[in-house]
């Protein structure tokens, strides 16, 4: 009797361990407050980071709301489990899993569909810039659309198009890689050199290249989630000199 009772008992603790770990919903210390206001987001892809601005507001609930450009992306749930966040996004069907201190959070965005790799995430308040503040004279205005040819290899090509808002050496960009994709772009012209980046829920995008003229972009590099591509750009309409 005393035996079964204890076979029962430890096979009940068992299985509670084993239901923990696999949840692991706690990490470490519980943490009671985040910082609120506006954090830098860094996504590694392939060696490269990729800058995202968020904000964190704490008015009654803890809300979560990535920007790029006018665009806002807003966490649909957030729950908070010790030290560790998780914040879903349901239209794309990914997580957000950080392990928070005040100041700071490192985690990984999940593709909870299984198509994409996860993706490792780091995050610092009060760090107000995407790009470096400097100030630079960009070479031209890019203001327009651009056409783009983008390679991942000699044997493939992807034509897509690039709209892009420019004021001094602030730019905002929408990509558009065929009719059902496209994706919010912020970033910053320095001289010669173009930088964007955007993240969409799902995706995450690092675009730059070199500004020939006001006509025509090159040696462009294109990292979206776990792709890379090869690309060029002419302006097609729009672009003011």
């Amino acid at each position: 009797m005393i035996t079964d009772i204890l076979f029962k008992f430890l096979l009940l603790a068992f299985s509670f361990s084993i239901l923990c770990s696999c949840w692991d919903i706690k990490t470490g210390k519980p943490v009671h407050s985040v910082a609120p206001g506006v954090w830098r987001g860094n996504f590694m892809l392939n060696d490269q980071s990729v800058p995202v601005m968020f904000e964190v507001s704490d008015h009654k609930l803890m809300n979560l709301t990535f920007k790029t450009g006018q665009n806002e992306l807003r966490a649909d749930s957030l729950r908070m489990f010790g030290d560790t966040l998780f914040a879903h996004f349901y239209k794309t069907n990914t997580m957000l899993k950080v392990v928070c201190q005040i100041d700071q959070m490192d985690g990984f965005l999940y593709d909870n569909s299984g198509d994409e790799y996860p993706i490792a995430f780091a995050g610092q308040n009060a760090i107000l810039h995407r790009f470096p503040a400097v100030r630079n004279k960009p070479l031209a205005n890019l203001t327009g659309d651009w056409e783009m040819k983008a390679n991942v290899s000699k044997d493939s090509t992807i034509y897509a198009r690039v709209r892009f808002v420019a004021k001094e050496n602030y730019i905002e960009g929408v990509l558009f890689m065929n009719d059902e994709f496209s994706i919010a772009l912020e970033g910053t012209v320095q001289n010669d050199l173009l930088y964007l980046s955007g993240f969409d829920g799902k995706n995450v995008c690092l675009l730059n290249a070199t500004i020939l003229n006001n006509k025509t972009l090159s040696k462009g590099s294109l990292i979206l989630n776990n792709k890379n591509f090869f690309w060029e750009a002419t302006a097609s309409a729009g672009l003011t000199d």
